[in-house]
């Protein structure tokens, strides 16, 4: 009898390990980014920009710049893809080569946003960034681990 009762306990444990997940708000969360990719830059674009100007309180003219700012970014991330397509693998030259010109972008990306936006919003507009930043890194970690 204990012998049953156990094989039952392990064959429900198992039944529930093997149950599907990403039911839950990471779910939709991945879904939600696919559906952007299927937006052209322009719309991706519009709809940062409407978020920085809640996050931000930007008004009429900074909220245009940094639209036309972020379209300018939306079209070159997606050339970058198309041509990351294009080539699977890349050399170590090619690799350095196309990261170099990523952090000149991004440099010169912040160096625009600083322009436009008050002290006190580029500093919130930094502190979001870098939170940002520590929780990709937080979930990639967790990824790695599983």
């Amino acid at each position: 009898m204990k012998k049953v009762l156990l094989i039952a306990l392990i064959l429900v444990g198992f039944a529930g390990q093997a149950q599907e997940r990403g039911n839950g708000p990471r779910k939709e969360k991945n879904e939600m980014r696919e559906k952007m990719k299927d937006l052209t830059p322009q719309q991706r674009a519009e709809l940062k920009s409407k978020k920085m100007a809640l996050h931000l309180d930007l008004n009429e003219s900074q909220q245009k710049q940094v639209e036309t700012l972020l379209v300018k970014q939306e079209e070159k991330k997606d050339a970058m893809r198309a041509q990351r397509e294009e080539k699977k693998e890349l050399s170590k030259e090619d690799a350095f080569a196309l990261k170099s010109k990523m952090l000149d972008e991004q440099m010169e990306f912040k160096k625009q946003m600083k322009s436009i936006l008050t002290k006190e919003q580029f500093e919130k507009f930094e502190k979001s960034r870098m939170h940002r930043g520590k929780m990709k890194k937080h979930s990639e970690k967790r990824k790695k681990d599983k």
